[in-house]
């Protein structure tokens, strides 16, 4: 339950201090001394001063600073300074833009609501720089406060930074929260604000500020928490970087509060522990065979040498001229680097007559995408003698024809794969709970083993099983008759059970067309039937499709049994993938599975590391829903982590995790294993010419 559903029911202390007319004449002195020295020379980068504040976005401790995060780092980390106390996450998602979020506790201040706690608010901030450091010019950003939901914290700024080493000078116009300092002339709304930060060696970093917050005028609850407002503008700091992304700092603040801070700050997606190497790669030579070797024995050199490099469902064909094989990469995060392995591999066991290598990427059995280059111009390529942009040119991407190689009399053939594929794993859990009335934060963490059969083309079998370690979920909110989604607290207790066991069948259709059935326990809360169709379009970058679930809830800490409730959904797809800064764009229409009708929208972005990160933002239909359903919107952000951030060794296998603030029946739907756009959008001819320059990896 978020601040915005609490009652106010502290009294309001009525004392109040402001600053004096003397006092904001010598501040403003002081930051437009500060402002003398944008003229400096500068450091052309943010670091070493992209540090957090109390409210976890970057600044010194309550006023924002014009620096911002690295692009896909993440920062997590707390905070405290009475009676204010944050748990904050930042991430620059895209080159100059930071997005935040916070949770303030507000610890003075109590709700009267059982096991709640005091007040709490949830915020989200948004910064952009406009303009990076350069010798000529500071730092230039502007930002957001809490600019959704209660907005008990809002604030709107100008900031410019200038380092002069090892000084970083902070200046700033902000309104609203942060228009509390000294105003300019004809400009009332606006307040100055502004710091210093000292970095004296690697570690350890001195910071002051003016920091123009008024907590008195603070709007609702917030305004409770420091009635009286600061007895001082000025806050001082210290930061100790004790490893490498790991920083504390301790802090006076307001003239009579000690603050607290511990932020861990990393490349989202690079690995923890060290990778270890691949088997060594043939040398970029095209070799001979001797005489008398024939194509069969190149065709089982082949084959033998792709399964010794970790390939499956390897099928190899040899003409006079061509040299084909067909493998699924069950190896490699990126197929450009495992078609890269693959074209080495042939490109040294080829003959010299060979004048055409290709590999034919499959999932489930099915050939997708069709990868042709001239061993010679692969080969120049490999040793830099040919420059990426003509070799760009050189390699010929596209959809496969679906041809059945075996078929062609001619062509000389490895023996068949034996055996049924399979892959197995373990999912690590952690599955959250928040803004309950009984509890503002619940978890359930554990382990979910699975494994994945791939019996015929196209068909998958999986299965994965849900071993929580320990849970307290609950929720004192009455369950709706009606409930789609969020009577969840329900199956998040102790038990073990089936999370998913199902059997999906894909087929490939002409025209890059896709369509695939589900049939079986299909996730945690609902058993039944899904279908799906799906179109790409201009090589991959749109694709649209229609897709539908008919399902019956499953009954909670039981195995496989059923409820008398049912529930489906038919909506329409449309994605647009924007190659150059990997964003991608998915809007869904229909009807959801409680009955409201409209629009959600998806935003993801895969960063270089293999980190997607996205959040979602509905618009539906509620008014035939009940409660605390009606003009909700459906909101959260999700991370999806590649295996290999966690393992000694690359891996295609990925973790999806969300986070929503509240769990809704609005704009519901049944949960899908690898839908068809996750199963081919990767093997479309834009997405792998996107990154085709790690093939040489």
């Amino acid at each position: 339950m978020a601040g915005d559903h609490l009652g106010e029911k502290a009294s309001l202390i009525q004392s109040q201090s402001k600053l004096t007319s003397g006092r904001g004449c010598r501040i403003l002195l002081f930051l437009l001394g500060l402002q003398a020295c944008l003229s400096a020379q500068a450091l052309s980068w943010d670091r070493p001063f992209d540090n957090p504040a109390n409210w976890g976005g970057t600044g010194l401790m309550e006023i924002p600073t014009a620096r911002v995060l690295d692009d896909g780092v993440l920062r997590i980390g707390a905070a405290q300074a009475l009676p204010y106390r944050w748990i904050t996450v930042a991430m620059g998602i895209f080159p100059g833009l930071e997005f935040s979020g916070r949770f303030t506790e507000l610890t003075n201040i109590e709700t009267g609501m059982k096991g709640y706690g005091s007040y709490k608010d949830k915020a989200f901030d948004i910064k952009y720089q406009l303009l990076p450091e350069s010798r000529r010019f500071p730092a230039v950003a502007v930002g957001l406060h809490d600019f959704h939901g209660t907005k008990l914290f809002p604030a709107e700024y100008l900031v410019l930074n200038r380092q002069v080493f090892p000084f970083d000078f902070t200046i700033g116009l902000g309104r609203k929260r942060l228009g509390g300092g000294p105003s300019l002339p004809f400009l009332r709304s606006l307040g100055l604000f502004g710091g210093v930060e000292l970095a004296l060696n690697p570690r350890l970093q001195l910071m002051v500020e003016y920091n123009p917050i008024e907590y008195e005028k603070d709007r609702r609850a917030a305004g409770r928490a420091v009635p009286e407002g600061a007895s001082w503008p000025v806050n001082i700091g210290m930061r100790l970087k004790l490893l490498p992304g790991v920083e504390l700092g301790i802090s006076y603040q307001r003239g009579d509060t000690l603050g607290f801070m511990g932020h861990l700050q990393f490349l989202l997606g690079k690995p923890i522990l060290p990778q270890r190497p691949d088997p060594p790669l043939p040398p970029p030579v095209r070799r001979r065979p001797p005489m008398g070797e024939g194509l069969r024995e190149v065709v089982d050199k082949v084959h033998s040498a792709m399964h010794g490099a970790g390939f499956k469902d390897v099928s190899v064909y040899a003409s006079g001229t061509e040299l084909t094989v067909e493998f699924e990469n069950s190896r490699y995060l990126y197929e450009q680097k495992a078609v890269g392995r693959v074209l080495r591999i042939m490109l040294f066991y080829s003959p010299a007559n060979i004048r055409k290598l290709t590999a034919i990427v499959k999932r489930r059995h099915m050939a997708i995408l069709s990868i042709s280059v001239s061993p010679s111009h692969f080969r120049k390529y490999i040793l830099g003698k040919v420059p990426e942009e003509i070799f760009s040119r050189l390699l010929d991407v596209r959809s496969a024809s679906g041809e059945r190689m075996e078929d062609r009399e001619e062509l000389i053939a490895s023996k068949a794969d034996q055996g049924i594929a399979y892959r197995v794993g373990i999912k690590p859990d952690f599955e959250t709970y928040l803004n309950d009335p009984s509890g503002v934060f619940k978890c359930r963490p554990g382990m979910k083993p699975w494994a994945i059969a791939s019996p015929w083309k196209g068909a998958a079998v999986f299965a994965r099983y849900d071993i929580p370690f320990y849970s307290d979920i609950r929720s004192s909110n009455p369950v709706e008759p009606n409930a789609v989604r969020s009577d969840s607290w329900l199956y998040s207790d102790r038990d073990y059970s089936f999370d998913r066991l199902l059997m999906d069948q894909a087929f490939r259709l002409p025209h890059r067309t896709f369509a695939r059935i589900s049939v079986g326990y299909l996730e945690r809360m609902y058993a039944g039937t899904q279908g799906e169709v799906l179109t790409f379009l201009w090589d991959g970058n749109l694709a649209m499709g229609v897709e539908a679930d008919w399902a019956r809830k499953r009954e909670p800490g039981a195995q496989f049994a059923l409820k008398d409730f049912e529930a489906h959904s038919i909506l329409g797809s449309l994605y647009w993938k924007i190659p150059d800064i990997g964003v991608t764009l998915h809007a869904r229409y229909g009807r959801f599975l409680a009955g409201d009708r409209g629009w959600l929208f998806e935003v993801s972005r895969q960063y270089d590391t293999g980190v997607t990160f996205g959040f979602w933002y509905s618009f539906t239909d509620t008014d035939g829903l009940s409660g605390y359903n009606k003009g909700y919107h459906d909101k959260g952000v999700f991370l999806s982590l590649p295996a290999r951030m966690f393992l000694a060794r690359d891996s295609r296998e990925r973790y999806y995790y969300a986070l929503s603030p509240w769990t809704r029946d609005v704009a519901a739907t049944v949960f899908r294993w690898q839908p068809l756009y996750d199963l081919a959008s990767g093997l479309m001819p834009a997405e792998f010419r996107k990154g085709f320059h790690t093939l040489r990896d």
